[in-house]
């Protein structure tokens, strides 16, 4: 007989092949199941580089995209996070200073970044430098008529800077960092960006505000009526076109934004959300809603537990963006209140005191009970070191040597900045 592939004569029998064709299909079959599996390999790496890149992008996206969100810079934006380290508010650890500390997103490893004999609001943290608002500096003029500066320095508390001063608003309190820009109010109540090293300034919107809010699409801000008895909140696009009021004749309170949604709260502090654009408004939750802050698909607030009996314990609840609770879960209860609550990675931060401490908290936002404390003031050992410090004062005046003691501070465990409402502010 002869052989099936290649026709040469083979001995009868089972085979069909002769043994080369024989050899040469072992070869082939070989070299078949080999590049499967090699492909199968680059197949299985290929889906893996692919997770690990979405998952990067995510991260970056978070952390650098915009410097920090609506509801905690309208919180005064004490904190700020980049997914790996949160940037926040605090005092020394003598509480004779305050600036900007830094910790990891698990709670651990504080470091101070900045101490400084200014007030500090609206920290954003972009790429590799935090952005933020500095009142009354003594590191610079005094005599500067203006005392708000936007200030930028490297995560590590070096470089500090001032990018814009004269030409911001004393009275504004929040500036955004995107788009390699930053976002502001100018002296005139109109709305600027500046590069990141405070060059190229123009203007975005003539509209005399004194209260912005942006997002990556959006500029929520508060104009007044025709009649000059009240303030709209209106909406515009990131470059300053198409504005328009949100709710026909109505401002707004606590405003934040998700995706095609915009959440607030009325003049009675009631929770509501509204479409963009769609002029219709709808009830979330008929409650007392302070500091209203917004992060994956949850709202946090302020309320005390129960007022209609008299139970005026501050509780820090959260609920369902989407409307779905029937009502909100309390996911702490403070022992005193807290002037701001800012949502820094997977926590809630606020300020809290007892009888015998201040502090800065954390507490995880899945309402899991997880907690750290980041800053502590403990009230007895801080009235005694200002006490030792007035008796070591008083010894060298009876020694009739010159007193060079600074002159003493009270401990700063309330919010350090507490400006005051104004007509256009949010």
């Amino acid at each position: 007989m002869n052989c099936t592939k290649c026709g040469k004569e083979i001995p009868e029998g089972e085979k069909t092949v002769c043994e080369d064709c024989e050899k040469k299909f072992e070869v082939s079959s070989d070299k078949t199941e080999k590049n499967s599996k090699l492909k199968l390999v680059i197949a299985i790496a290929v889906v893996i580089l692919a997770v690990i890149v979405l998952c990067v992008i995510k991260v970056l996206g978070n952390s650098s995209n915009i410097g920090n969100s609506i509801g905690n810079i309208r919180n005064y934006g004490y904190g700020a996070s980049d997914g790996k380290w949160i940037y926040y508010l605090s005092p020394n650890e003598d509480s004779t200073k305050v600036g900007i500390s830094k910790v990891k997103n698990n709670g651990d490893e504080k470091q101070e970044l900045l101490m400084d004999d200014m007030d500090i609001v609206s920290i954003n943290s972009y790429k590799n430098y935090i952005y933020f608002i500095g009142i009354g500096s003594s590191s610079y003029s005094e005599t500067d008529e203006i005392d708000n500066k936007i200030y930028k320095m490297k995560k590590d508390g070096s470089d500090l800077e001032v990018i814009n001063d004269n030409e911001f608003n004393n009275e504004c309190y929040e500036i955004y960092a995107l788009n390699n820009s930053i976002y502001y109010i100018g002296v005139d109540q109109n709305i600027y960006k500046m590069n990141l090293d405070g060059t190229n300034r123009e203007l975005v919107s003539e509209n005399g505000t004194g209260y912005i809010g942006i997002t990556n699409k959006y500029i929520i801000y508060n104009v007044q009526n025709e009649a000059g008895d009240n303030y709209i909140t209106h909406i515009m696009n990131i470059d300053g076109s198409n504005s328009r009021a949100i709710i026909e004749n109505e401002r707004l309170y606590s405003v934040d934004v998700s995706e095609n949604y915009i959440y607030y709260t009325n003049a009675e502090k009631q929770i509501y959300k509204t479409e963009i654009d769609s002029g219709e408004q709808e009830l979330i939750l008929d409650t007392t809603a302070y500091n209203l802050n917004l992060k994956d698909n949850y709202l946090y607030f302020l309320n005390y537990a129960d007022v209609e009996n008299e139970d005026y314990t501050v509780c820090l609840y959260r609920i369902k963006a989407d409307g779905s609770d029937e009502q909100a879960q309390n996911i702490k209860t403070l022992s005193s209140y807290s002037g701001y609550i800012n949502l820094v990675g997977d926590w809630v931060m606020y300020m809290d005191s007892d009888d015998n401490s201040g502090f800065i908290n954390l507490v995880k936002s899945d309402a899991s009970g997880e907690e750290k404390k980041i800053y502590t003031l403990n009230y007895e050992e801080y009235y005694n070191s200002i006490n030792d410090t007035e008796d070591t004062a008083e010894n060298v005046n009876t020694d009739g040597q010159e007193n060079e003691n600074p002159e003493s501070e009270t401990p700063d465990t309330e919010n350090n900045v507490t400006p005051e409402e104004s007509n256009t502010a949010q």
